[in-house]
């Protein structure tokens, strides 16, 4: 339920992350910190001028085009463990010979009314790592970004940048205050408001604890509701769902109603599929459910997999990401690669931002290249998806280019022209991440 607090819970008590400093204790900075607080040693690949040439985390918005979702709420649900095998629509050939297609039918059916980002992988292979992909646009690699140090520096995410624009800002999470230390990070992130396990028994009762991580999503949904409809518009909110995670239950009342599945988390991940079409069924007739975008993606894939290609990269973090709008004014289909960094930068595009920022993702919309997308992560070294190649990197070389298809790894591409583009490219992102880190700030400034 809960980690051992680090700097960052001391946002939690502080305006902005520069007064969080004024209540760490010096001994406390330096147990926490020891070992991973010294200089950044990092290697640099191109000269800064040429650098920023390549790839730059620096937006300045040159034009200002469509922006249909200027004004309107935007509601970020990230989703535990929804992988994109769960879902038939992402996934048919999964699901063709089997009477069960798929376990997220609710989650397939926005994918095919909204916009389906169908090739959507997570940063990060752990719950800590996703809200500051999503909500901030700022991965993490070797170590979660939030147990860093940096943590602290300054920083502009999308709740902050919606807040100075006059907007109210919620995150909600169904565990206790504290736990995974999401508040903290929500704080840090310009958030106002944060809605716990306490704040739901405090109205409903306790009868709704899971018994191990906190309220069961169908009723912690309902419960976010009710908040959102008190809350003044236009608002921000994020929202962490909790039922699809070890130790894989249900509540009694969906036991024998809901499909067995083919592992353990596939019954769970079809009740929180469910919690959202009950969300959905409940509220849909509010004025201020009409004019929101909702944002669906997941944390990170599960730890149970069936699928031969969920159990190597890219498909180890290929995750369901869509966007939604009760009117229809998004629609359709994006099939590059793109990451949970890419939703920050998207969203300010698409809602006719005008303000330069800072995000490592990209706006899929107004930001197109020639080359197209890629994704990033780390796992003992840098992998890379983009277009039909994967990309294998240990920061000094490459150590390996395949298609996509090629599940054993058995023709090695590295030296033709496409590894070379994309392991450019891949440079000079991991080169202005690390001197980002090394500067501590996060900003346009």
């Amino acid at each position: 339920m809960t980690r051992p607090v680090t700097l960052s819970n001391a946002t939690l008590y502080a305006s902005d992350n520069a007064r969080a400093n004024l209540i760490l204790s010096n001994p406390f900075c330096i147990l926490r910190t020891v070992g991973s607080g010294g200089k950044i040693n990092y290697e640099r690949y191109f000269a800064p001028e040429e650098l920023d040439g390549i790839y730059t985390p620096v937006h300045r918005p040159d034009s200002v085009g469509a922006a249909p979702l200027e004004g309107r709420n935007v509601v970020v649900f990230v989703m535990e463990s929804m992988s994109a095998e769960h879902s038939a629509h992402l996934h048919p050939e999964l699901y063709a010979d089997r009477q069960v297609k798929g376990y997220t039918p609710f989650l397939d059916s926005l994918m095919q009314a909204g916009y389906c980002f169908e090739r959507m992988y997570a940063n990060g292979t752990r719950s800590i790592q996703a809200l500051p992909a999503v909500l901030g646009s700022i991965p993490s690699f070797k170590t979660p970004f939030v147990l860093m140090p940096q943590a602290l520096a300054p920083t502009r995410q999308l709740p902050r940048i919606l807040r100075d624009k006059g907007y109210a800002t919620a995150f909600f999470c169904g565990s206790a205050a504290g736990s995974m230390g999401f508040g903290a990070y929500a704080r840090s992130a310009g958030i106002e408001r944060l809605y716990s396990r306490e704040d739901y028994e405090a109205r409903h009762g306790r009868d709704d604890f899971d018994g191990y991580w906190g309220i069961w999503d169908e009723s912690f949904l309902q419960y976010a509701g009710e908040e959102m409809n008190a809350l003044p518009e236009p608002f921000f909110a994020a929202l962490f769902t909790l039922s699809s995670h070890h130790p894989f239950v249900v509540p009694d009342a969906y036991r024998d109603l809901l499909p067995e599945g083919l592992t353990r988390n596939h019954k769970c991940v079809a009740y929180t599929d469910n919690a959202f079409r009950r969300f959905f069924a409940r509220y849909a007739g509010e004025e201020w459910f009409r004019r929101t975008v909702f944002v669906f993606v997941a944390d990170h894939v599960s730890s149970e997999k069936f699928a031969d290609a969920t159990r190597v990269f890219p498909g180890d973090h290929h995750i369901i990401g869509l966007l939604y709008t009760p009117d229809g004014a998004l629609r359709g289909r994006y099939d590059e690669a793109v990451s949970q960094i890419d939703l920050m930068p998207t969203l300010l595009g698409l809602m006719g931002n005008r303000e330069p920022y800072f995000a490592f993702g990209r706006d899929l919309f107004g930001e197109q290249t020639p080359e197209g997308g890629f994704a990033l992560a780390y796992d003992s070294g840098f992998e890379a998806v983009g277009g039909d190649r994967l990309l294998f990197f240990d920061e000094r070389r490459t150590t390996g280019s395949y298609r996509t298809d090629d599940l054993r790894r058995e023709h090695d591409l590295r030296n033709d022209p496409e590894a070379a583009a994309l392991e450019r490219r891949v440079k000079a992102f991991v080169q202005q991440y690390y001197r980002h880190l090394e500067q501590k700030d996060f900003t346009v400034e």
